[in-house]
Order: C-alpha cells, then structure tokens, then sequence
C-alpha cells in the first residue's frame, strides 16, 4: 500500500523543497526590485485600479512600459497577487509561486512522457526544484520562468497528442503555448520549431494537415498584436542590428580586410557559432552563468558539475537504448540558445532558461542509466557530492551575492530609502530632480509611493526611443528626472549619483547607503540660496 503511495509523497517533498527555496529570505536576496519588476507591478495595479495600463490604454495586449511593449502575461496573472499582497515587492514577486510549487511535477510528466521511469522522473524533478538557472530566475518577478513553464506544458502535451493523437490534448498544447508566446519574446522562435516539426509528423503521416492549419492560426492571432504595437525592443536586441556590429566590420575592412570575407553575413555567422557554443560551455553553466548580475554571479552555478558531466553519459544512453525521443530530447537541447545567441548582451540565463529543461531531464536519465543496479554506496556519494555543489551555489547567493557592490547597482538598489526620504519630505520642497543615469527612476516613485494611476495616467509622457529601444519620462509631479547645472536652485532638492557631484557639492550633502555602498547623495536647497 505504501509503495502506490511513494511516487505522490516523493513529489509532494520535492515541490515543497522547491517552494521553500523560492521563499527563503525573499526580501534579502534579490537586493532590490528592479525596474522591470517594478513596472510590471504598477501595470498590474493600474489595470487592478483602473482598467487600464500607466499610459491609460485598456487592457492592452502589449504594456508601453518604457517602449519596449512588454508583452503582458506576467502583468495580468500578477494582478490577483497585487490585490492580496499590495503594489509591493512581495506582490509583485509572489506571482511565481504557483509555478515554483508546480514546476518539479512538470518535470515529472514531461520526463514520464519521454521514458515512462518513475526513477528518472523523480530524480529530474529534484534536479528542477534545486537549479539555481532556474530557481534564481523564479526568485524575482521576470517573465522569462513563467514562460520556460508554459513552453515545458507546451512540449508535455505536445508529446502526449503526438502519442495518443486527441483533440484534447492538442487544445491543452495549443493553450498553453499561446500563453507562452504572451510571455516572453524569445518564445516566436519556438513557433517556427513547432512548425517545422508538425510539418515532420504530416510528411510521417502521422498527423493531419488540420492540426498545422490551427496551429499557425493561433500564431497568426498573435502575430497580429505585433503588428498592431510595433514593438522594437526585439529588434534592438539582435547583434546584427548593433552599431557595434556594423563599426566592427567597417574597421576590419579599413584594415585591409576583403568584403567578400568581411560582411554582415561572414562575420554575423561566426559571431553566432561563437556565442552559440558558449551556451554549453562548463564556463556558462557551471562557473559563471549570466554576464548581468542580475541574472547570475561567479560562485552561483546555474547547474552543478555532476549534471553537466551526466549531461553527456546520459546522451550516449539515449542513443545506446535506441530511445523513441532521443532525436527530439537532442534537438530540443541544441535549439534551446539560439535566441539568447543571436543578441549583442551577452550570455542570458533568461534568454536561454529553456535549456535547463533538457539538461536537467538528459543528466537524470544519465544518472539512472549508469548507476543502475549499481551499489547503493555509489548512489550516496553521488548524492552527496551533488548536496555539497549546491549547497555552495545556494549559499553564495543568499549570504554573499546580495552584499557585493556590483550587485546592489545592478538591482538598482537605493530607491526603495529614496522613496521613504520623499515621502517624509514631500511637502517641504517644490521640486525633486532625480538623476536618470542608471535606468528609470520615475517607475520606482510610482511603486514605492503608490501613485495614484488615475493622476499618473493624466500626466504620463513618454520619450522616442533611444538606440536600446527605451524611452525616458522626463517629468511628472513635482519630480524632473534630470539634474540642473545650478545645484542650488531654491526649495528644491537634486538627487544624484555620487559622480554626479563635486567634492565641494558633497559637503552637507545627505546620502542613501545600502549595506556599504554609497548610492545617492541628496542635496537640499532651502528658500534663500545657500
């Protein structure tokens, strides 16, 4: 009786192991909300408040945002959590726990649907509820987890209607996958991969010409808002569009070099294959992670080293036992990158968070595969070798990486105190310029001082977008995002960087600190000038 049991209460443990690492010190690590997590929030409790986003347009399919026409599943399912919780940060980022508590049974179904072994199935969802490339994009309120859920629903289902060939289960695929392309902008290229292998299992005779037919229906639906919100932040993204990319090639050829092997298509190839391959290097993976602090830190691996030496004792067995999917699971694992290797940022644990799903299913079938009947005295120091490599990850990230300076400016730390130093002082001065040097100040005063949206949206102005494809609110209330040449204009207050003032500037100057970094300097200007 017990053992029927067994599956359901290991399961049980799991998502409760990962839930609990999805709320462990919240609030102290990540070290700040964010810019983007902050207008998500305030998307979401405009559209709670008034029906409409911050720019005052009704339930929109794409949020203005700063330009960048984020596209809206996060904001709308974020909603609910606001209502309970409040325009907060627990608010806002609360908006993953359904899917931090629901991802290692994910996992689960999907690996049960490739191999149909409770084991392996198991072990990949213990693997999903400890990955840090997972989990620490879970922690913070970023469109890119809930997408990687819907797209591992999409593949579950996707499987599962090629296997039994229900118009149920397609329905479910084709549900869940229009959310996924509402979540994140990398999802688009996942259509043209399910286009290709419906396509596959047309020419197999495997399917009907029907089922594609709907399929690129539910696209087209889509393709429409893009056409509709013109969105240029994607395309600001990709390395090709990149100024840097096209002054790279100019030098090359002012050097000598032939444009028959120096142009856009040569050297965009090689930059491609280049950042590609980094995408399954041990130095992405294992050592470094993401290049934005935001995302990743060196000391926090986004695997262990025992999933990605499994990674490759696990494909030798895919292809050694002749598995059903063993095509499918490898192509899957090399299309993974391709959107985070086409864009000039850098490697992207959040460009690329789906290649953690094959990598986390391909190394638990390795393990199963190698250590099979082996001694139980294998399995444990196997087991507490993976403890200990997680256990310093984890660490790292909740005791150290919140404390390093490059990190609290990469959150953008500081301007939850700057909220509470202008409430405090509101009424006492005239103006505020606030500096706009690192990202969007204006979105932090509406979070932190949950500003009225019905006011906001009265005053809401946004710039032409700049060459990253973002624009800048210069103004609104008593606040301009901007910092004058005189630095005593009377009853105002400039708020700045510490470069952002001389050493003569400084004195008497009030500071916002947080943990040992100087963040702002608050400079008053009383009535008479000083």
């Amino acid at each position: 009786m017990f053992k029927k049991y067994l599956t359901p209460i290991l399961l049980i443990i799991i998502s409760l192991l990962s839930i609990g690492l999805f709320l462990y010190k919240m609030s102290v690590s990540p070290p700040a909300l964010n810019a983007d997590e902050a207008a998500n929030a305030y998307d979401a409790y405009s559209i709670l408040k008034t029906g409409k986003d911050q720019y005052g347009n009704t339930m929109p399919l794409r949020f203005k945002s700063f330009g960048d026409y984020k596209l809206p599943l996060l904001t709308y399912l974020a909603i609910p959590f606001i209502k309970i919780f409040g325009l907060t940060e627990i608010g806002i980022r609360m908006v993953n726990f359904p899917f931090a508590l629901l991802f290692p049974l994910i996992i689960f179904l999907l690996t049960q649907e490739l191999f149909n072994k409770k084991n392996i199935s198991l072990l990949a969802a213990f693997f999903s509820a400890f990955a840090p490339g997972l989990q620490l994009l879970g922690r913070q309120a970023h469109e890119g987890y809930i997408t990687v859920f819907f797209l591992t629903i999409s593949l579950y289902y996707f499987l599962k209607f090629i296997r039994t060939q229900k118009v149920l289960n397609f329905s479910f695929f084709i549900f869940h996958f229009s959310l996924a392309l509402f979540g994140y902008h990398s999802t688009r290229l996942w259509a043209g991969f399910y286009f290709l292998l419906f396509l596959f299992f047309i020419l197999k005779k495997r399917l009907s010409k029907w089922f594609l037919l709907v399929f690129v229906f539910a696209v087209f639906l889509f393709g429409i808002t893009d056409i509709l919100y013109k969105p240029t932040r994607i395309q600001n993204l990709l390395f090709f569009n990149n100024l840097g990319f096209s002054l790279k090639i100019n030098e090359l050829r002012g050097e000598g070099g032939s444009q028959l092997f120096y142009n856009k298509l040569t050297i965009g190839a090689k930059d491609f294959s280049s950042n590609y391959l980094k995408y399954f290097s041990p130095q992405f993976l294992v050592i470094n992670g993401d290049e934005n602090p935001r995302f990743g830190f060196p000391g926090i691996s986004p695997i262990t080293t025992v999933e990605y030496v499994f990674v490759f004792i696990g494909l030798y067995y895919l292809f050694k036992n002749k598995e059903k999917w063993c095509y499918l699971i490898l192509l899957i694992l090399l299309f993974s990158p391709i959107s985070a290797s086409l864009s000039w940022a850098g490697e992207s644990v959040s460009r690329s968070a789906f290649i953690f799903i094959p990598i986390i299913i391909i190394s638990a079938y390795g393990v199963i595969n190698l250590l099979h009947k082996k001694s139980i005295f294998l399995y444990l120091i196997l087991t507490t070798f993976y403890l200990i490599l997680s256990f310093y990850s984890w660490d790292f990230y909740f005791s150290h990486y919140p404390k390093r300076a490059i990190v609290l400016r990469g959150w953008q730390a500081g301007y939850k105190e700057l909220g509470n130093y202008i409430k405090a002082n509101y009424n006492r001065y005239d103006k505020f310029y606030i500096t706009k040097k690192n990202g969007q100040p204006y979105i932090f005063l509406l979070f932190y001082l949950q500003y009225s949206p019905d006011k906001y949206q009265k005053e809401s102005s946004l710039s032409s977008p700049d060459e990253y494809g973002f624009g800048q609110v210069e103004k609104f209330d008593k606040y301009i995002f901007d910092l004058p040449n005189d630095k005593n204009i009377k009853n105002s207050v400039i708020i700045g960087f510490p470069d952002d003032f001389s050493e003569a500037e400084k004195v008497g100057a009030k500071k916002i600190i947080v943990g040992t970094e100087e963040i702002f300097y608050i400079k008053e200007s009383a009535t008479t000038t000083l």
